[in-house]
């Protein structure tokens, strides 16, 4: 996200003396120093500069500039400060200069070497904090990474030049340098500490445009300054009453990239939210859906505004209606920003969502991998079908997955698995790409695939011997979720893996200490599934069992007991805390919970008749409500221990 530069005056006025700008009144000096007369030749010059620049301004506003160049070429030595930053200021309008062109390099190499020659590092004598501003504006709107333009924007950033563009510069060229470093990622610590230091004047030349260009310039070099959005949080109703959208929309970016919460600011936007939403364009509503989504608030009036919007042109009619400029900003990336802070958010947006099915087809079409992810996941997310959308992901499969990321891929067929929705084009995708994949991805995007494909119980022996072949380095770099989805997934489609299990088993002292109930769990199911031996793994969970079975759910802790019992893995304290819990664990679970708690003390001949109490007394219940498996394995764990239940047994016998 780019916020608009400042406007540039197409030319500058040419003084008959310079005169330094002043950021505060100050009375005049009683005594005046007499002027030097000019000198006819002094006159004719300064005349002649005067009409060079209206003429380049005129060639600039026709984009002409390769006239402009042409004059250039024929009157290079008569060029002055003003003739050369004028110059640039209209090829920073025009933008469509070619960089490659022969005059224009000729231009910008004459240009950094006049700088240099003139000013030595001694001051800007020469150019001028006015001139020089405009020019590293226009470096910054060219985005000019030649070697000439890196000289001029080196020799700006040392230390005397940079103070003299702070003492003698005004707001709005301070402003402009500071996004144009920002645009060219020129991370100049010392001139952003300068503008934070100004802060407070910025604000009271109340120019809602500047603020927000500065405030982007900070984020996006990922400077976070103490005063600068302290300053904008005191005047946040005056910047959000005054400020255009996309004005509102890049200071709330800059916020929630530098993760700062400011309640004042966004408390304003909220109260602004219907004008936001009916005036905004579509990139100014997703930058600020995206801020707020970021920063975790949640502004009911805000949403409903955009909820409002969702059928309107401003959002999906806009591809066919606005097509020559939204295909320069994407219009899919805006589209799944809302619908991935919608989602963040976890606020359910059926009209909005039901535009974006009704476009399904044109985004898919048109959209980039990350942005058909973002909005896949934000429909799985919310548990949305959406059947249209995710057709056109299938026909786009090959394409998707070989231009994508590995994010992206995880993400579409997580949000697949998630939503139940079979994709098999997609998915003999990835595993036609799954040693790149698996190369490339990191520990949760190589997770979550598997875990979709094992979710929708699809094969993909290629895919998952290339995690087999990397494992060590998976388990560990990756944190114990990673690792416990991805053991789901070799378990549940029945695929052995020793090198992965093996790795797992030698991290099982640090897995216990970061991993929580449901993840120990899972891994514990897995070994048990595919009859894997994991002593050094059990023998942990053991020490921490009570913590476990206190922490647990009832179907967390029932996969720990069957994964011992399947092993055959006796564990003293795991079942004691057990049995302590028995009641509540009875009460809040489900018949399979019960069940598979029921069936590991039997398998290990565990005496629990506090569980068993527990059962008989919701007998009816549970036998109402479980399937014959959950019911049978019940029954066999009361006759194996040898325990009565009359009332469990009556009410198998007559249900």
């Amino acid at each position: 996200m780019q916020p608009q530069s400042s406007s540039s005056q197409d030319g500058y006025d040419i003084p008959q003396q310079q005169q330094q700008q002043q950021r505060s009144s100050s009375s005049p000096s009683s005594e005046q120093k007499e002027q030097p007369l000019e000198t006819t030749s002094e006159s004719s010059d300064h005349h002649q500069a005067i009409e060079r620049n209206k003429k380049i301004v005129a060639l600039g506003k026709q984009g002409k500039w390769k006239d402009i160049l042409t004059l250039y070429q024929h009157e290079s030595d008569a060029f002055n400060n003003v003739n050369f930053a004028t110059a640039i200021t209209q090829f920073g309008r025009i933008r469509s200069v070619p960089r490659s062109d022969p005059l224009f390099q000729q231009f910008m190499e004459d240009l950094s070497n006049r700088i240099q020659q003139n000013n030595n590092h001694n001051g800007i004598e020469w150019m001028q904090a006015r001139e020089m501003s405009s020019i590293i504006h226009a470096i910054g709107k060219l985005k000019l990474k030649s070697s000439s333009a890196k000289k001029i924007v080196s020799f700006a950033t040392t230390s005397n030049i940079e103070q003299e563009l702070v003492v003698q510069g005004d707001s709005k060229g301070l402003v402009n340098i500071a996004w144009s470093f920002a645009t060219l990622n020129v991370r100049d610590t010392k001139f952003f500490h300068t503008i934070d230091t100004q802060a407070e004047w910025l604000m009271t030349e109340e120019n809602a445009q500047n603020i927000a260009n500065t405030a982007w310039a900070f984020a996006k070099l990922d400077i976070k300054p103490p005063n600068f959005f302290n300053a904008i949080e005191k005047r946040a109703d005056w910047l959000v009453s005054q400020g255009k959208p996309q004005n509102i929309a890049n200071t709330a970016w800059a916020f929630a990239k530098l993760d700062i919460k400011p309640p004042n600011f966004f408390n304003a936007i909220e109260e602004r939210a219907d004008w936001l939403a009916n005036n905004g364009k579509q990139r100014h509503i997703a930058n600020t859906a995206w801020a707020f989504a970021k920063l975790g608030i949640k502004p009911p009036k805000f949403f409903n505004a955009i909820e409002k919007q969702a059928e309107s042109s401003k959002i999906f009619s806009a591809i066919e209606k606005q097509a020559e400029s939204l295909a320069n900003e994407g219009d899919s990336h805006h589209i799944a920003n809302i619908a991935w802070a919608f989602a963040k958010l976890d606020i359910n947006a059926p009209n909005f969502f039901n535009a974006i099915e009704k476009q399904a087809e044109s985004l898919a079409n048109e959209g980039d991998s990350h942005h058909i992810a973002n909005i896949a996941w934000a429909f799985a997310k919310l548990d949305i079908n959406a059947p249209n959308f995710f057709n056109a992901i299938e026909k786009q499969a090959e394409p998707l997955v070989k231009g994508g990321i590995p994010q992206s891929i995880g993400n579409i067929a997580w949000a697949c698995a998630k939503l139940d929705i079979n994709a098999p084009n997609f998915f003999n995708a990835i595993e036609k790409q799954a040693e790149s994949f698996v190369n490339e991805g990191n520990p949760q995007e190589i997770a979550n695939t598997a875990w979709a494909f094992a979710k929708l119980d699809i094969n993909a022996p290629t895919f998952f011997d290339a995690i087999e072949k990397q494992s060590e380095s998976l388990v560990n770099e990756g944190n114990p979720q990673e690792i416990a989805n991805t053991a789901w997934a070799y378990a549940k489609l029945g695929v052995k893996a020793t090198n992965l299990f093996t790795a797992i088993e030698k991290q099982a002292e640090l897995l216990m200490k970061k991993g929580n109930t449901q993840e120990i769990a899972n891994i514990a199911w897995a070994f048990a599934k595919l009859d894997i031996n994991a002593p050094t793994f059990f023998d942990a969970i053991e020490k921490q069992a009570e913590s476990l079975v206190n922490e647990g759910n009832p179907q967390e802790i029932a996969n720990t007991a069957w994964a011992y019992a399947k092993l055959g893995v006796k564990a003293t304290n795991l079942f004691t805390a057990i049995e302590k819990q028995a009641e509540s664990l009875v009460n809040e679970g489900n018949p399979q919970d019960i069940a598979n708690i029921a069936w590991a003390f039997a398998k290990l001949d565990i005496k629990a008749p506090n569980l068993f109490r527990a059962i008989e007394n919701k007998a009816e219940s549970l036998v109402k409500e479980g399937n014959r498996q959950d019911i049978a394995n019940t029954a066999w764990a009361f006759e194996k221990l040898g325990m009565k239940a009359p009332i469990f047994f009556s009410a198998v016998k007559n249900s």
